[in-house]
């Protein structure tokens, strides 16, 4: 077969394209402009400018959980870029996602050497930043000349493996290297080993031992099925059992909100009235993908006593009530077995008692509406009214850490709507970015920020990359006048922030990049809401406008902070 001399760069390009990549995100630098020179040869890639490597970390992190192929790119430059994109790239892997971070750094020589170079620390050792990264992902590597193609593969592969980012220094002289490949380079393995049926099988029936045993079951479930089991196919699994199904803040619209077996949000104390209490009264909680964290229990569930009434399906095993676990298992054939086996379903009361629940809900949301005047003040209720009835099949939503859990976890989402979180790691002003690379990903459908004004202010400035690449976002902004929740949890003058003008703001950018482009200005409108009337002004106006970036501005009396927020931060007093 004949071959041709390539690139770093046109091998990287290569394989970006065979796992489906079509964008990548960067910042440049002088350490890595000739790599991102060979990746531009690549007409199927398409190079996203962000502001900084920050948010250019967010939007990888936005488009490696909303994109077909859930691999992301992001191009920086040594110890500056490298350093300050690290908190992005601890946020992919709390999240478990797979983002590919590509640095260039100084020519090989230099390494072990003692002559300074810019961006450095002046020191012989040149490795600071490699070392940093092994902690935050599962693979990170200097390329060299020997065996650079083979370790590309090698690492491509453990990120697929692992669904963990993964970190490439690339020495500036290294990119200058030729490398021999063929026309058609042989494509990168599967990177699934195939589990054990007999183990499956098996699972199988220590379900149906636990689930017979059960009198009155629920369903939890989590975020930690995404990457092996649809939303369908979570549907028909509730469908076969019979019993409710809540969901966790970062599971929501992993089930159908419309099922009728779905009831709402289950977040410890603060959830809903009548949730709490059905879920405590259930004598076997089936979890599908909970990936527990403290911000989940709000320190009143102890999940080691809890334990002992959960059936927890995970991406590859279950574990028992009793504490048996089985691994390397097939979880979608687990599932997909289940829906057609002959398990008796529980058609337990608290079905029943969650739809008397919802029509409860139903009926004050009703008598709320009744009583409004489109003069009135603009409160959280009013925001998650207005996005219930604004949100799409097509859409995702994006709430960041903070009163936007609040209010985006409340909205009622149609079918295929997503929604998207960062609780774990909880890092503000992820949202904005991270919707910039959710949005390029699913360009059918609109994504939704749902974003505070302490967030905002962190990361606000990627504003102008979603005019500059003609994106048609909503961002909505709870302007409530500082970090309310984190004044919930410990009241403070450090918890006041500088006012901004949003609406100013985002004009400004938006003139700004108009005025550079030689194409037609990308529609944009910006609105400060304070009123009933605006508020349903503006959402008439960005349903009206499918195609324009919109910033809603919702200013919120910061007085009026719901009892759920005041209970919410109490949970979180360090005693």
């Amino acid at each position: 077969m004949p071959s041709h001399k390539g690139k770093v760069g046109d091998l990287l390009a290569h394989r970006f394209e065979e796992l489906g990549v079509k964008d990548y995100f960067t910042v440049p630098g002088d350490y890595n402009l000739d790599l991102l020179d060979q990746l531009l040869r690549n007409p199927r890639l398409r190079m996203v400018n962000c502001c900084n490597e920050l948010n250019a970390g967010y939007a990888a992190d936005g488009y490696a959980r909303t994109s077909d192929t859930k691999i992301a790119v992001v191009v920086i430059t040594y110890m500056v870029g490298s350093l300050s994109i690290l908190n992005a790239i601890a946020g992919a892997y709390s999240e478990g996602l797979k983002v590919i971070v590509l640095c260039g750094v100084p020519e090989s020589r230099s390494h072990g050497h003692a002559g300074r170079v810019h961006h450095s620390l002046g020191l012989a050792d040149k490795e600071q930043s490699l070392r940093i990264y092994r902690n935050v992902t599962c693979a990170s590597i200097r390329l060299d000349n020997d065996s650079c193609p083979q370790d590309i593969d090698n690492i491509l592969q453990k990120c697929r493996a692992a669904s963990l980012p993964i970190y490439i220094e690339i020495p500036v002289d290294l990119v200058h290297k030729d490398f021999v490949k063929t026309p058609c380079i042989a494509p990168l393995p599967c990177a699934e080993t195939a589990p054990s049926l007999d183990r499956t099988m098996k699972a199988i029936d220590l379900f149906r031992d636990t689930w017979m045993a059960a009198q009155s079951p629920v369903i939890l479930v989590g975020s930690g099925l995404r990457s092996v089991l649809s939303v369908e196919a979570i549907d028909r699994l509730v469908s076969a059992l019979g019993c409710a199904a809540f969901y966790l803040l970062d599971g929501k619209s992993r089930i159908t909100e419309t099922h009728p077996q779905c009831g709402k949000l289950f977040w410890s104390i603060v959830s809903d009235p009548g949730v709490e209490e059905t879920v405590r009264a259930a004598d076997l909680w089936v979890t599908l993908g909970c990936r527990w964290n403290d911000l989940h229990t709000l320190e009143a569930i102890d999940l080691e006593k809890e334990r002992s009434r959960m059936l927890a399906v995970d991406e590859s095993s279950i574990q028992l009530p009793d504490g048996r676990e089985l691994t390397d298992i097939c979880t979608k054939t687990f599932v997909e077995s289940l829906i057609v086996s002959d398990i008796p379903a529980r058609y337990a009361s608290d079905t029943t008692l969650h739809r008397n629940i919802c029509e409860h809900h139903r009926r004050e949301g009703m008598a709320k509406q009744h009583n409004v005047s489109l003069d009135d003040e603009v409160c959280l209720d009013d925001i998650v009214k207005a996005l219930t009835g604004f949100v799409s099949p097509t859409d995702t939503i994006m709430a960041d850490a903070g009163e936007s859990w609040f209010a985006a976890s409340r909205v009622r989402l149609p079918p295929q709507a997503d929604f998207q979180v960062q609780l774990l790691y909880s890092s503000i002003g992820w949202s904005l970015p991270a919707a910039m690379g959710c949005q390029l990903a699913r360009p059918d459908g609109r994504a939704i920020v749902v974003i505070g004004d302490g967030s905002f202010q962190m990361t606000g400035q990627e504003l102008s990359t979603m005019i500059r690449y003609r994106l048609n976002a909503i961002v909505v902004i709870i302007n409530n006048w500082g970090y309310q929740v984190e004044d919930a949890i410990h009241h403070g003058p450090y918890n006041q922030i500088g006012g901004w003008d949003y609406t100013a703001f985002a004009e400004a950018v938006w003139k700004g990049s108009s005025s550079k482009s030689d194409s037609e200005p990308h529609a944009m409108f910006a609105t400060k809401i304070t009123s009933q009337r605006e508020l349903h002004e503006a959402f008439s106006r960005a349903c009206a406008q499918p195609q324009a970036l919109a910033l809603l501005e919702c200013c919120v009396d910061p007085a009026k902070a719901s009892a759920v927020i005041q209970r919410f931060g109490a949970t979180l007093v360090r005693k």
